[in-house]
């Protein structure tokens, strides 16, 4: 069985969509789990009234994002996971594609497939994006992944002091044991809005903040798995934070001259330690961004 994870907050105008696109799937059994997390809307209620039978809804007060993702997967039964947004849309022709691939991987060996995604926004600035631009890869995000349970038990619970579980799981596709499987299709459509948990179009210091938020999941992650990780491994990681921390602080010519660091990775840096290379940035957003 497949389990989409699905925890929403306030999305009762867009989750008949998410749900919609779900009931189309067709080439295997599935439930959704939508954990709605202290909605004040009436999510709840309309996801009620929908005459779906493969959604297993839990309410909670209020427990977070991370949380309610944690929630989620303690309650899935599937052998199989793919994440999605109450706003967001997968394309259920390619879900089959997506986890083909996982059913040929030993049980106990952790793996994951990364589809691309394609952005959909009232902003034209952020419409009609495809990533990543490489033409056999996926995308290596969260909402892109579709796993087996030895991932999803290894990567789950999410700590909790997170604010987001992309990072996390992004983590440990990178420096755990993993299988990785590209399907090079457009596997979701992810909704650019104002209501987004991660905001775009916003002043500098609130993007600034949100990175670094999202960002201290690389600690976390050393500091939980640093006697397992290789040397080399350990490296990549703090050279990493000493990046993140660079940007946060507003350091552009320290991130430049760190060694080990990929140039491309150096760039995306730069390219956040300040407002005028932020707007710079969001200037050509789709660029830098996507196809």
């Amino acid at each position: 069985m497949l389990s989409f994870l699905m925890p929403v907050k306030n999305e009762r105008n867009y989750i008949d969509e998410a749900l919609k696109s779900i009931s189309d799937v067709s080439s295997m059994p599935y439930e959704v789990i939508v954990v709605d997390d202290g909605s004040t809307d009436g999510t709840s209620d309309f996801v009620e009234s929908l005459d779906y039978d493969f959604i297993n809804l839990i309410r909670t007060e209020g427990v977070g994002k991370v949380a309610a993702f944690n929630l989620a997967y303690e309650n899935a039964k599937g052998d199989f996971f793919i994440l999605l947004a109450g706003d967001d849309r997968i394309d259920p022709e390619v879900v089959e594609k997506r986890v083909d691939p996982l059913l040929k991987v030993e049980k106990n060996c952790a793996a994951i497939t990364l589809c691309k995604l394609k952005s959909f926004s009232e902003n034209i600035k952020y419409d009609g994006m495809v990533l990543p631009k490489g033409k056999n890869i996926g995308l290596l995000s969260g909402g892109c992944m579709a796993f087996n349970r030895a991932f999803g038990d290894l990567a789950f619970p999410i700590p909790s002091a997170l604010v987001n579980e992309d990072s996390w799981l992004v983590l440990h596709a990178r420096f755990s044991h993993v299988s990785i499987s590209h399907v090079p299709e457009v596997g979701i459509y992810y909704r650019i809005h104002e209501n987004n948990s991660y905001k775009r179009g916003v002043g500098f210091d609130i993007v600034n903040l949100q990175m670094w938020n999202r960002q201290k999941a690389t600690f976390y992650y050393l500091d939980k798995y640093f006697d397992e990780l290789t040397k080399k491994q350990i490296k990549i990681l703090m050279c990493e934070s000493v990046v993140y921390s660079l940007r946060y602080l507003g350091l552009p010519f320290h991130i430049l001259t760190m060694p080990s660091v990929p140039l491309s990775q150096k760039v995306k840096a730069i390219f956040h330690t300040s407002g005028f290379m932020y707007r710079l940035r969001e200037r050509f957003y789709k660029f830098f961004s996507g196809r």
